[in-house]
């Protein structure tokens, strides 16, 4: 498969929907209010279920029972909102089943979450980089999915799932979708990016994940907190333990605040 079959199957993906394009427009408009999108996310049933129950879930560790709409929206900001809704989005339009890297449509929505709330908990008091860093960690592994398409088209799920039991690293991993398809996730994932007119840092920020010391200064910091993120959470088969520890690890490594990221894993992801 090459790069231009890959930008093909981009720009084959379904036009966003009607509720997807009003968060967007609301969330872009300065002037745009909470009671405005709750308005939109109570229009879309999946999208107001997805968000009442992550926020009564353990994943964001909010102290109260979230009731109604308009205070989750409240609550959660408006950067995680357009998260819920390209969730939502996603599960009512693509086929999530992403069987070369062992996970199910369920799977993959679960890992969406735990990725973002990670995140969001993570910078609970830096609340200015989620500008860039929510949504863009809600949809950090977009590619995974065009990915699988063109290895099941292949007939190369088995192969590939085969060989990524074996990597250890987000290098390796990185490697072995450029081995089977010539881009890896992260590239993937920025092309989807361009074709929704993304921001361009959030763009870059993906695309540098695994290489931040490549970024410009003024993206660095995005792709090193979603390496230490995707780090956490990967889909490679490496035990919880070890994912924990080489988040940390890197965070240390970067200089970023390691004691509120130990706080964000520990409300999903570090072991009883």
């Amino acid at each position: 498969m090459t790069r231009d079959e890959i930008v093909e199957k981009v720009k084959s993906f379904p036009p966003l929907d009607d509720t997807v394009a009003k968060v967007m427009q609301i969330c872009n408009d300065e002037n745009g209010s909470v009671g405005e999108l709750a308005k939109v996310v109570e229009s879309d049933p999946m999208t107001m279920a997805n968000i009442l129950k992550a926020a009564n879930s353990p994943l964001y560790g909010f102290s109260r029972e979230v009731k109604s709409i308009n205070q989750a929206v409240s609550i959660f900001g408006m950067d995680t909102v357009k998260g819920f809704a390209f969730s939502s989005f996603l599960q009512k339009k693509l086929d999530l089943n992403i069987k070369p890297y062992g996970l199910d449509d369920k799977d993959f929505i679960k890992l969406t979450e735990v990725q973002n709330s990670i995140t969001v908990n993570w910078m609970k008091k830096e609340r200015s980089k989620l500008d860039i860093l929510s949504l863009t960690s809600f949809l950090m592994d977009m590619g995974k999915i065009i990915i699988s398409n063109v290895l099941q088209e292949d007939g190369a799920t088995e192969l590939f799932k085969e060989e990524a039991k074996q990597t250890t690293t987000l290098l390796e991993l990185e490697a072995l979708e450029k081995k089977y398809c010539g881009m890896s996730n992260e590239e993937v994932t920025a092309l989807v990016f361009e074709e929704w007119n993304f921001d361009e840092n959030m763009c870059n920020a993906i695309r540098y994940l695994n290489h931040p010391e490549s970024a410009d200064d003024s993206i660095r910091v995005y792709a090193q907190i979603l390496q230490v993120v995707k780090s956490a959470t990967t889909t490679q088969e490496i035990p919880i333990e070890q994912k924990v520890e080489n988040a940390i690890t890197l965070a240390t490594k970067y200089g970023l605040d390691v004691e509120l990221l130990k706080e964000a894993l520990r409300l999903e992801l570090q072991p009883a």
